[in-house]
C-alpha cells in the first residue's frame, strides 16, 4: 500500500515580550481558543519542514525523527498530530514524520510552535481533511499550551508573517494580531548561547511580573512601529531579570554596533539584534569576536509563512 504524504512549512519567530492568558483552560471543560499570550515579536526566513507519511495500519503510532534524530522526545509535535487524528477520526494510522529545523531548538526561536504547525499541516493535506487552516492550527495550538511549551506563537504564525503585536491572546482566528510595518534593508542577527533552563514561570510571583511587565510593553509597542517594539522587547528583558549576563555582553555590543534594537529570546539563553543592511557585518563580527561560545546566525524577518510544499 502506497502512503499518503506532504510536505509543510512553519516559519520560527521570536518573542520579545508577552503575558501570559490562560484563565480560559481552568473551566470546565478547558476552553483552549481563548487561552495563549499577548506579545510582540516576529518571524523568520528560517523555520521548520516536515515531512510525513501515512499508512493504514492495526494500531496507531506517530514517530518524529529531528534532524536525524529519531530518539528526539518531540513531545509537542506528537500531541499536536494526536489531537488532529482524534478529531479526524478513521482508522488507526502510522504516521512518520521528518523533521528538518533551520533554528536552534530550545532557544527562543519558536522551534517547538514550527514543529508541531507543520507538522498538522503536513498530515492535514496527506490525509486531504476538510479542516480550515485555523482548525488545523489550533490543534498545534492546543498541544503547545499542553505540554508547556509555548502559549500565542501558533496564533500568530500559522497566518501570518514579518512583524507583530498580539494585542488579544486566544487560539488561531480568536488572538488579534496586529502587523507592524518593517522597512527593507533590515536583517536579525542572532546568537545562541546553550539550551534553556527552567524559566520559574511556573511560580505565582513570576507569572505575576511576567504579566506586569508584559502589559507595559504592550502599551509601550501600541504605537506599532518597529521601534517601539524593539524597545519594548528590550525593556521586557531587562525588567524580567532571566539574562545571562553573556547575552546582556552580546545585547550591549549589539547596540554599541548601530543595531536598532537588540534584546534576549523569550524565553532563551539567545539574543537578537535588528541592524540595517550596511551595519550588518560589523555587528556580525562583533558578536562572533566577543563569545567564541555563541552559534552566531542571521536572518530576514518574514517572507515565509506557513504552508503545504508541492514535493
Amino acid at each position: 500500500m502506497e502512503p499518503e504524504t506532504a510536505l509543510a512549512f512553519a516559519p520560527a519567530v521570536i518573542s520579545n515580550f508577552f503575558a501570559i492568558h490562560t484563565d480560559s483552560i481552568s473551566s470546565k471543560p478547558p476552553d483552549f481558543s481563548k487561552a495563549g499570550a499577548t506579545g510582540g515579536g516576529f518571524t523568520l526566513s528560517k523555520g521548520v519542514y516536515t515531512h510525513a507519511w501515512l499508512v493504514k495500519s492495526s494500531s496507531r503510532a506517530v514517530s518524529v525523527a529531528v534532524n536525524g534524530n529519531a530518539n528526539y522526545p518531540a513531545d509537542t509535535t506528537k500531541k499536536a498530530v494526536e489531537l488532529l487524528l482524534d478529531a479526524a477520526g478513521g482508522p488507526p494510522l502510522l504516521v512518520e514524520l521528518v523533521q528538518t529545523v533551520e533554528v536552534p531548538i530550545k532557544a527562543g526561536f519558536g522551534s517547538s510552535s514550527a514543529s508541531a504547525l507543520s507538522a498538522v499541516m503536513a498530515v492535514a493535506a496527506a490525509l486531504k481533511l476538510p479542516f480550515s487552516k485555523e482548525e488545523v492550527a489550533s490543534f498545534a495550538h492546543q498541544a503547545e499550551i499542553l505540554r508547556h511549551t509555548g502559549l500565542g506563537t501558533v496564533s500568530s504564525t500559522y497566518n501570518y508573517s514579518g512583524a507583530a503585536v498580539i494585542t488579544r491572546a486566544g487560539g488561531p482566528g480568536v488572538a488579534k494580531v496586529v502587523r507592524v510595518p518593517v522597512p527593507s534593508g533590515l536583517r536579525v542577527v542572532t546568537a545562541f548561547l546553550s539550551l534553556k533552563k527552567g524559566h520559574l514561570l511556573s511560580s505565582t510571583r513570576m507569572r505575576n511580573k511576567v504579566n506586569r511587565l508584559g502589559e507595559a510593553a504592550l502599551e509601550q509597542a501600541s504605537d506599532f512601529k518597529l521601534e517601539s517594539l524593539l524597545a519594548a522587547g528590550h525593556d521586557f528583558a531587562v525588567g524580567l531579570g532571566l539574562m545571562s549576563q553573556a547575552v546582556k555582553t552580546l545585547v550591549g555590543v549589539s547596540l554599541e554596533e548601530g543595531a536598532l534594537g537588540a534584546s534576549q529570546n523569550m524565553l532563551g539563553n539567545a539574543m537578537h539584534a535588528v541592524v540595517r543592511d550596511k551595519d550588518f557585518e560589523k555587528v556580525f563580527a562583533a558578536l562572533q569576536s566577543t563569545s567564541r561560545a555563541a552559534k552566531v546566525d542571521y536572518f530576514h524577518i518574514g517572507g515565509r509563512t506557513a504552508r503545504v510544499l508541492t514535493e
